[in-house]
């Protein structure tokens, strides 16, 4: 198998397209439900579709970048999980080739091939959450176009001012699209530094070209009076909430351990077993400042799951690729090849069988939505992180992300935060709330034109509404 990835052929990709549908097919077979995380984005692009401006109108940390996509995939397609799952495959696939192209341009192996590929199609085999339309994968995308600028820049003579104002632009544009990706400003800053001897000039034009998408974002919120919102909601308080985890750190342990002792095999192979030139001993030091990078992001994400991670695959793939020629002899290398091909993609399967079976998927999948009858058709306002009640309601409400939403209120005053609960309240008029948390009595307390609208019912979660 191996041998026919190693030649430097374009239509080679074919078969990389047969082998990414072909490792497919058993997720698809095993019907994995819609997740938590894919509900909350279709509910997004619902909102910004009805005129709601994000950060101002909703309240939720997804990037503007995301959101806008969101918002047109809605128009469009009606985020259906098949809008989501295709435009995946097609992120996917496009990184699969602008990976192995950019490691053949910039000579990161003595053979020009396609292994790298054909690792990289097996890597996003760990997890069924890869193939979903996810802000990480959206924004990997530009991190790996900023990457590819940063590889560049290890070449003498190369004409530097363009590769660093795209560079700094496109990691800026990742940044947009989820906020975890701020982690590669200093990355950028300190490998030019390190390894690329980038002068202060340069160093200034990188931060400036990462600002400029930030600055479109600030300057249109700025315009539509909500600058204050945008800066609260994606800078200061998404620091602050609750991490969700989707999965534990046993099943990251599961999926990730492998891929990362091998590819660290394949590091020290190259620093102890291979003669490098000047180039790919920067290339190896770049990587492995990028996979140490892409670790230190879950400090800043909010939702632990293995789609969170998936721009440390274009640099597990650099160092896997290398583990493939620690042997000269072939029969050792098609051994290797084939057990990949096999071990990999049997990890995300069984991974993804286990977690069907097993409660503990409840923290990740959509729930079956309680009182199905009373709340279909209606429009509803969950008070509480459970976004399931809305698969068969109309949202009325701004708090998508409920976690931000109780910083955002223990930050304002008490009479701000009845105002504004007041405000929410008048706008949607929601005709059913369930407080989840516990907080409607609290939030309306002393707010004598509410109280009279709603009374609980037997259940003690729903409120009905009364209007006069």
């Amino acid at each position: 198998m191996l041998e026919f990835f190693k030649i430097n052929d374009p239509l080679r990709m074919a078969g990389i397209l047969f082998l990414f549908i072909l490792l497919q097919i058993p997720y698809y077979l095993m019907d994995i439900p819609s997740l938590q995380p894919e509900l909350a984005w279709r509910l997004l692009g619902q909102q910004m579709a009805a005129g709601n401006l994000q950060y101002v109108d909703i309240i939720d940390n997804t990037g503007p970048f995301s959101a806008l996509v969101y918002w047109l995939n809605g128009l469009l397609f009606s985020n259906s999980a098949l809008s989501f799952r295709v435009f995946a495959f097609l992120i996917l696939l496009f990184q699969v080739y602008y990976t192995n192209r950019m490691l053949i341009n910039n000579n990161a192996y003595e053979d020009s091939n396609y292994i790298p590929a054909f690792v990289m199609i097996l890597l996003f085999q760990l997890s069924f959450d890869f193939m979903t339309l996810s802000p990480a994968l959206m924004g990997s995308t530009f991190v790996l176009l900023a990457l590819s600028r940063l590889l560049s820049q290890t070449t003498v003579n190369t004409n530097t001012v363009p590769s660093i104002l795209l560079m700094g632009v496109f990691a800026g544009i990742a940044f947009c699209f989820h906020f975890p990706y701020i982690a590669f400003l200093p990355l950028l800053i300190f490998s030019g530094l390190l390894i690329n001897g980038f002068s202060f000039q340069q160093l200034s034009l990188i931060l400036t070209a990462f600002l400029l998408p930030v600055v479109f974002c600030a300057l249109y919120y700025f315009w539509q009076d909500g600058l204050s919102y945008f800066i609260e909601m994606y800078f200061t308080l998404a620091l602050k909430i609750e991490k969700i985890y989707h999965v534990n750190f046993k099943d990251l342990s599961y999926i990730f351990s492998l891929p990362f002792l091998i590819a660290i095999v394949g590091y020290l192979k190259n620093n102890v077993m291979r003669r490098m030139t000047v180039n790919q001993q920067k290339h190896n030091q770049l990587f492995l400042l990028f996979l140490l990078f892409n670790i230190g992001m879950f400090f800043l994400m909010d939702r632990i799951s293995p789609y969170q991670f998936i721009g440390a695959v274009p640099v597990l793939t650099y160092f896997i690729s290398h583990f493939f020629t620690i042997s000269k002899n072939k029969l050792t290398q098609t051994i290797i090849g084939y057990s990949f091909f096999l071990i990999i993609p049997l990890i995300g399967y069984s991974w993804t069988f286990y977690l069907l079976n097993d409660s503990s998927f409840n923290a990740y999948k959509l729930k079956s939505t309680k009182n199905h009858d009373i709340l279909e058709g209606k429009s509803v306002m969950v008070l509480g992180n459970e976004l399931s009640p809305y698969q068969s309601a109309i949202m009325a409400s701004p708090y998508l992300n409920f976690r931000l939403t109780e910083v955002y209120f223990t930050k304002l005053g008490e009479m701000e935060r009845k105002t504004r609960f007041y405000q929410d309240l008048k706008k949607m008029q929601p005709e059913i709330i369930i407080d989840e948390a516990g907080l409607f009595d609290q939030w309306v307390e002393g707010l004598p034109k509410i109280i009279p609208l709603y009374t609980r019912s037997n259940s003690g979660l729903i409120y009905r509404g009364k209007q006069d």
